[in-house]
């Protein structure tokens, strides 16, 4: 029989009735409680699927028919007792099947509890293209990293930093693989538009990373055009923004209403590009393996951030000067160095983009005398969104800064952050690590820079002319074997 497990591991008796003098922190652990069951049921639910799942195969095999059969009349006897649709019967289907058969240590972790069902099909989705000869591999490094650290406060990952953590993996073990599987990404690339409720349309659309930060960035800058007074909410603006990009008129009519409002006159309708920001190493743009980060985004492969980067402005990243400024906002350098650091919002699992955050002093900055506290320095800063910083003033929260970020929430339960960080490495070990601290160290000339890239891109020329030599007729007569062919980047 068909071990369910789950009950048997005391399940049920964090199953309770909400007490009406429940505390605050009472409440708190009992939803913490309840969750990882609901965990550990998931898992027993999938695993049941998947056991029916090969149950039929097997039963339609004997039968001479075509295996995919079997995944039809899975999917009708699952949609006919859980209520659901064939769609959703379907993923259910594949991520037990993944479960079962590639992803065996996250099938135990939910099993624990420690994964919940929304990072586990995170975590399908992002290896679903891994080889069998990879995965072992990649599932062991990254829950190394999704799962919560052994200690006080330690939380997980999840998601934009889980993909992001992913897919640096897999761009290190397998790059011909993840180069392949963008390019076919970007083959697809499309945009639609589709009928909605009360006269209004969705525009649905993939496009290359690059050209969506871009196309973001545009919009942010366009709903930001309008004076002060404008009523309407940012993300109406923003709908107004796309607007303006399809009639040709290049900014925002303002609708304050006033008679001297001035913004119009202030309007430059000259076509330029939005400003988006990469973060790669000397290695990568050279021609390494190494990912990088597209702010906004996430990781990148090193193939693909050199095609970003070909027709940008390069600039090398410098730390900051040990001399302590007396002003209250950081310069140039301090602020580059802190969002290349950051990543992106550094309050748990935010995923807005780094270059759209604000630095925050975590030691108030005194006015009066900024000699005396709160120095706009590397080590007294933090970005958060608007959202997260107003959150972060408003008296219930605290943050700690005492080697890393801890938050401390109003019931007195406390969890340190984990930032995206430079390509992916948090603040702890960018503090402790030279390979990634000092990119000054690795400081090259623009010039440099662009000659490495045209010897880069001459050299994955060359291999390519190579293997197109090694197919042709009369090749093989050499005595070399394909398997033999070098990557052709």
């Amino acid at each position: 029989m068909f071990d369910t497990g789950v009950f048997d591991r005391g399940v049920r008796e964090t199953i309770c009735c909400l007490v009406d003098g429940e505390s605050d922190v009472g409440l708190v652990e009992l939803m913490t409680d309840l969750h990882r069951s609901e965990s550990v049921v998931a898992e027993r639910k999938l695993a049941a699927i998947a056991e029916l799942f090969v149950r039929r195969t097997a039963e339609v095999e004997s039968d001479g028919a075509w295996t995919s059969t079997a995944h039809e009349v899975v999917e009708a006897e699952i949609g006919a007792a859980l209520t659901m649709g064939r769609a959703a019967a379907g993923r259910l289907i594949g991520l037990g099947m993944s479960l079962r058969t590639r992803l065996h240590a996250t099938r135990e972790a939910m099993a624990r509890g420690d994964l919940d069902m929304y990072r586990v099909r995170l975590i399908e989705d992002a290896t679903a293209n891994v080889s069998d000869d990879w995965i072992g591999e990649v599932e062991h490094q990254l829950l190394e990293q999704v799962l919560a650290p052994p200690r006080s406060g330690g939380t997980g990952l999840t998601g934009r930093r889980l993909t992001n953590a992913a897919n640096r993996i897999i761009a290190r073990l397998d790059p011909a693989g993840v180069r392949a599987k963008r390019e076919k990404a970007q083959a697809d690339r499309f945009v639609g538009v589709c009928a909605a409720e009360d006269g209004m349309c969705r525009i649905l659309g993939s496009v290359p990373a690059a050209q969506g930060r871009a196309f973001d960035a545009r919009l942010r800058e366009l709903a930001n055009t309008v004076c002060a007074k404008d009523l309407r909410t940012y993300e109406q603006r923003r709908a107004d923004g796309l607007s303006a990009l399809i009639d040709g008129a290049g900014f925002v009519q303002c609708e304050c209403g006033r008679v001297d409002c001035g913004q119009r006159s202030r309007i430059a309708t000259t076509a330029r590009k939005p400003l988006v920001h990469l973060i790669m190493l000397d290695a990568t743009l050279a021609g390494g393996d190494e990912p990088a980060y597209l702010d906004g985004y996430g990781i990148v492969d090193a193939a693909h951030a050199r095609e970003i980067a070909a027709d940008a402005d390069v600039e090398s990243v410098r730390a900051p000067s040990s001399v302590v400024p007396t002003t209250y906002r950081p310069g140039t350098v301090l602020d580059t160095w802190m969002r290349v650091l950051a990543g992106g919002c550094e309050w748990l699992h935010c995923d807005v983009a780094a270059w759209n955050t604000d630095l925050d002093h975590h030691r108030l900055f005194d006015h009066s005398d900024p000699a005396a506290g709160g120095p706009t320095v590397a080590g007294n800063m933090t970005a958060y969104c608007r959202n997260h910083h107003r959150l972060k003033h408003s008296g219930r929260w605290w943050v700690t800064a005492d080697g890393g970020i801890e938050l401390v929430a109003p019931t007195g339960h406390r969890y340190r952050t984990r930032s995206s960080g430079l390509l992916g490495v948090g603040r702890d070990a960018a503090a402790g690590s030279d390979h990634v601290a000092n990119p000054a160290a690795r400081h090259r000339a623009r010039a440099q820079n662009t000659a490495a890239r045209i010897r880069a891109e001459r050299r994955r020329r060359r291999a390519h002319l190579d293997a197109v030599r090694r197919r042709s007729p009369g090749a093989q007569a050499s005595g070399a074997c394909p398997a033999d062919e070098p990557s052709p980047f």
